[in-house]
């Protein structure tokens, strides 16, 4: 299983889709989005918004070599003008995206959002980098993203006992364990971005006593909400082994109930049944059909595929971009224990050409499934709505039923759409 990740030329296959950083940005409430770049830039994003019924929330200012050459600072305050003379209904935040070359030319974004504001009262700005260069740096998109929507949440005096959920991009499924869970530590409320239609309300978020961070892209804006806020976090990254399950929700006993405080723990006892009944389940339904885990279906691949190995299933494949830091142990679990399991680096530009298929397969994850070829997929993105020992049952119960009809992969792809 001895991979080295190399960095070399990418290769973005047709099923590399989902959210990606204007999607993302566009869960603040009553936002809109200016794109200022070249045409090549924006071609993909313009088409993946137009197919994914965006465009309303998403325009673009197209820079040429002059405007690059002179600068174009003073080109983005008279077309946000522009933009929003168009505009029924005038937004609360305006996020200007710039691309790669900004970094090169360097715009003075601090100085821009500050006359932005002034010029444009009552709308909050932001500068945000569609910038693929930066992805081995500590802000890449993801990230950044990240820390701009959630320095939009003004300082208040008003606190109360619930707790923010930062980054998973939808919430955590309602029947999880998490939501009474919480309620012994006091949190009637687990607030997420989804949850608000205004600006106004969104502003709820900055009531809240604390973060539950679920996936690492929002460690970094849990720690300025701290400065910010005085709003303590607990980072537990989405697992599917029990073993590590039952140590985060010990982990967020501690961290998360309110200090000076005792309350009785919660019994598990209901929920850790039925996630190991729903995994008996499942293995008497797939036996040992080979199983594909891709990172775009969850953040921890190699966590994944490592539980999956310990519960009894046959997996052959984990495809990656990388190793992430908090994935690593998993990675090497499985490199000194089942060194059988191939690893695939799917950015590689090698892997275009699709080679080693393995149609009689089940892939968790589309981007996996084009690769193998698989005639099964266990559809997920992202670890969308799993958390916990009910994201155990979910994901078995997906397993159990990834055999009933073959995938039509070029449906899947295009439902799935183009990332943006």
């Amino acid at each position: 299983m001895a991979c080295s990740f190399h960095d070399t030329l990418h290769y973005s296959s047709p099923a590399n889709g989902g959210r990606g950083i204007v999607r993302t940005g566009m869960l603040v409430p009553e936002s809109v989005e200016l794109f200022v770049c070249p045409f090549a830039c924006g071609r993909h994003g313009a088409i993946s918004a137009v197919k994914q019924n965006l465009k309303q929330r998403l325009s673009y200012l197209y820079v040429n070599q002059a405007d690059i050459v002179n600068g174009y600072d003073d080109l983005i305050i008279p077309a946000v003008g522009e933009l929003l003379e168009t505009l029924q209904k005038k937004p609360k935040v305006v996020l200007i995206f710039v691309s790669c070359l900004d970094d090169l030319i360097g715009t003075d974004h601090e100085a821009l959002q500050e006359k932005l504001e002034e010029t444009y009262p009552g709308i909050a700005f932001r500068s945000c980098h569609m910038n693929p260069i930066s992805k081995g740096s500590k802000t890449p998109p993801g990230i950044s993203i990240q820390n701009n929507t959630f320095s939009l949440l003004n300082k208040r005096e008003d606190r109360d006992e619930n707790i923010n959920s930062l980054g998973n991009l939808i919430p955590v499924d309602e029947a999880s364990e998490l939501y009474p869970f919480l309620e012994t530590l006091g949190c009637a409320n687990l607030r997420h971005i989804t949850h608000y239609e205004t600006f106004e309300g969104y502003q709820d978020m900055a009531k809240s006593r604390a973060n539950l961070v679920i996936t690492p892209v929002a460690r970094q804006a849990a720690e300025q909400m701290k400065k910010k806020h005085g709003m303590s976090y607990c980072f537990v990254p989405v697992s599917y082994r029990i073993e590590q399950i039952e140590q985060d929700y010990e982990h967020m006993y501690e961290e998360l109930r309110k200090p000076g405080t005792n309350p009785g723990k919660m019994d598990f006892t209901i929920y850790k049944e039925d996630a190991l009944k729903k995994i008996e389940e499942a293995k008497s339904v797939i036996k040992d059909m080979p199983i594909i885990v891709d990172a775009s279906a969850t953040k921890c691949p190699f966590g994944l595929a490592r539980a999956l190995v310990e519960y009894g299933f046959h997996v052959v494949r984990v495809q990656a971009p990388e190793v992430i830091g908090i994935d690593k142990g998993n990675f090497e679990w499985l490199c000194e224990n089942h060194p059988e399991i191939e690893v695939v680096e799917s950015l590689h530009h090698k892997s275009v050409l699709r080679e080693n298929q393995i149609p009689d397969s089940i892939a968790i994850g589309v981007d996996g499934a084009y690769l193998a070829g698989s005639k099964y997929v266990m559809d997920l993105f992202d670890d969308e709505g799993m958390f916990g020992y009910h994201g155990v049952s979910c994901i078995m119960e997906k397993l159990a039923h990834a055999m009933d009809a073959e995938v039509e992969l070029e449906k899947m792809i295009h439902e799935y759409g183009l990332v943006v």
